[in-house]
């Protein structure tokens, strides 16, 4: 009786064992993954920062010839041209829903045509 418990608690800590060192293979892994992760962090940060400053510049530009053009035409109040390009702020905002997808890049871009 009492040799077959001993037995019993040898095979289950030799079981647990077995669970700890393959659990311990999964926790490598998951290192392996996150150090991948951070390693990338890097670029997207830098592809961030210059998406942001691509999409600023063109909306100093695009402010800029609104704002002239309305300057030198006197009369030029489209509803729609203020609403996209009436600020700096709106430009960029525009900017931004036209590449997330918030807005048609064809809707926004008519203001400028006309």
């Amino acid at each position: 009786g009492n040799l077959s418990v001993m037995r019993m608690l040898r095979i289950l800590r030799v079981v647990r064992i077995i669970r700890l060192v393959r659990m311990l293979r999964l926790i490598a892994e998951l290192r392996t993954i996150v150090v991948c992760i951070m390693g990338s962090l890097r670029s997207l940060i830098w592809t961030v920062a210059l998406l942001i400053l691509i999409i600023y510049i063109t909306a100093v530009c695009m402010t800029d010839a609104v704002s002239e053009a309305r300057t030198h035409e006197g009369s030029l109040e489209d509803p729609l041209l203020t609403q996209y390009y009436g600020s700096l702020f709106r430009s960029v905002l525009t900017l931004y829903e036209a590449i997330a997808g918030g807005v048609s890049w064809d809707v926004a871009v008519m203001p400028l045509i006309q």
